[in-house]
């Protein structure tokens, strides 16, 4: 991991203080823009005509520029100063906000996205480097709370700010002012950081792995762009097969390049060293599988909510809220009371919960009406909720637990990445399974019918996504039995 270097910090509490929130805020963007959009998913629809597949690229374009590009935009901060990226990252966020509120279609739409998650993937690391810089080892505690807690806090006012964004409706923008509120805060956030916020860069910069970025981002194409094409299509075309394979196999091509990169003592994108470790392993394994079917049901949700029953937007949003609620308070207490004492177990019954709130929901939305509400669906809500929120920090502990200190850097960002790719195959695959058991119904069709169908293929959705959890579920084995170094209640430390 690059050592960085040490200036002064911003001048006096106040000037660091204001730095500090200028990070945050860079941050919160990135985090609300996803749960903002799953909500006015089905204006976006309606206004621009988007198919299913567009819809998708929506989300899983901007999750997959964010994964792929963010190592090299942590990289770009070590070689070129965290401050000067962090500016152009903030910058590029944005503008590409612009160009989405400005989007005269879905396609335009599509690529603005992927433009807006770039920009995130050279905006984000550069945070955590800031704080660094900005706060000695024992004075970070609160500082990390306050970034650790946005992803709460975005997941809570997502689902709320976007409808009240659309019933406000200023000058017309409907939807488009979702992505228009970037632009001053970004603005705001340039100002606030060009007075306030310290040089630093790394002292022994590590070299960008050009070779990687292209391989992995052409394998993880070949894969995905035929799973989300076939949403638009009653039938899977021929080509699909040999494009997921051909990525299938440029994919292992890049993980034997990284290797040999390794070996030779070179930079690779992926520190594969870190796969000796079994908790590495089963971490990824467990957030990948846990994340592909959270990730979808949150699109797929939202569609049975506004288009199936005919829920409004606010209506849709306050419905999620007590997920999100319940996410934020259970992270909280499982990471701090739960995993001393229980350890993994703690994952587990996350697992099983989230799979039980799944389950409530499927059975509700399989004999869904026009009359189907929240009140049908609070308890799965507030269950699969409390079960995300038992997995989301845990997890990550033990994941990254026994990782060394020098290779923290590497193992936190191959976590976010894994996490971030793992968002885009979810909508992928969720979304595409969803969408192909609604095809050729729309708004202008009975109530019935669609409370009906959107039922069904809600229920066939979340069926397949408790599926993917029991998997997940055996992979937590793989995790230690409880963080390393903490000791079982009354024991000694345990380093299983």
């Amino acid at each position: 991991m690059p050592t960085t270097t040490a200036p002064a910090p911003p001048r006096g509490a106040q000037g660091r203080t204001l730095a500090l929130i200028a990070l945050l805020l860079a941050a919160f963007m990135d985090l609300i823009d996803v749960t903002i959009l799953n909500v006015v998913l089905p204006s976006i629809e309606k206004d621009l005509g988007a198919s299913p597949a567009q819809l998708q690229w929506m989300l899983s374009g901007y999750s997959l520029a964010l994964a792929l590009g963010m190592i090299t935009g942590a990289r770009l901060g070590d070689i070129l100063g965290h401050k000067k990226i962090f500016l152009i990252g903030v910058s590029g966020f944005a503008a590409a906000s612009a160009l989405c509120g400005m989007a005269p279609g879905p396609d335009l739409l599509v690529a603005a996205r992927v433009l807006q998650g770039l920009a995130a993937a050279v905006m984000i690391p550069q945070v955590l480097s800031q704080i660094q810089v900005m706060y000695a080892p024992h004075e970070r505690g609160g500082a990390m709370a306050a970034f650790s807690a946005l992803s709460g806090l975005a997941a809570t006012v997502g689902p709320i700010l976007g409808p009240a964004l659309l019933a406000w409706n200023l000058a017309g923008l409907g939807w488009r002012l979702v992505f228009w509120v970037n632009v001053p805060v970004g603005v705001v956030t340039v100002i606030a950081c060009l007075r306030s916020l310290p040089e630093s860069r790394a002292r022994h910069a590590v070299r960008i792995d050009v070779t990687g970025v292209i391989v992995s981002t052409v394998g993880l194409m070949l894969v995905l762009y035929p799973l989300i094409a076939a949403s638009d299509r009653g039938d899977r075309p021929v080509w699909t097969y040999p494009s997921i394979t051909a990525g299938v196999l440029t994919l292992a091509g890049f993980w034997a390049h990284q290797r040999r990169v390794g070996a030779r003592g070179g930079d690779p994108l992926v520190q594969v060293s870190l796969f000796r470790f079994r908790s590495v392993c089963g971490g990824l394994l467990v957030q990948a599988l846990f994340f592909v079917p959270t990730m979808g049901f949150f699109l797929v949700v939202t569609q049975f909510l506004q288009v199936g029953i005919g829920a409004g937007p606010m209506t849709a949003g306050l419905t999620l809220l007590p997920w999100s609620v319940t996410v934020a308070v259970l992270a909280g207490v499982s990471a701090a009371v739960l995993l001393p004492r229980i350890g993994r177990a703690t994952v587990q019954i996350g697992l099983v919960l989230l799979a039980g709130g799944f389950a409530a929901i499927a059975v509700v939305a399989g004999g869904a009406t026009a009359h189907t509400g929240w009140s049908d669906l609070i308890w799965g809500v507030l269950i699969g909720g409390a079960g995300m929120g038992m997995i989301v920090a845990p997890l990550a502990q033990l994941t990254l637990g026994d990782v060394p200190v020098g290779d923290a850097g590497s193992g936190s960002a191959l976590f976010n990445t894994v996490t971030q790719l793992a968002a885009a195959v979810g909508v992928a695959i969720i979304g595409t399974f969803f969408f192909a058991r609604v095809r050729g119904l729309n708004g202008a069709s009975p109530r019935a019918v669609l409370a009906e169908r959107f039922g069904d293929a809600l229920a066939a959705s979340l069926w397949l996504a408790t599926g993917l959890l029991a998997i997940a579920f055996a992979a937590t084995f793989l995790l230690p039995r409880r963080p390393i170094g903490v000791a079982p209640s009354g024991g000694a430390p345990s380093d299983d």
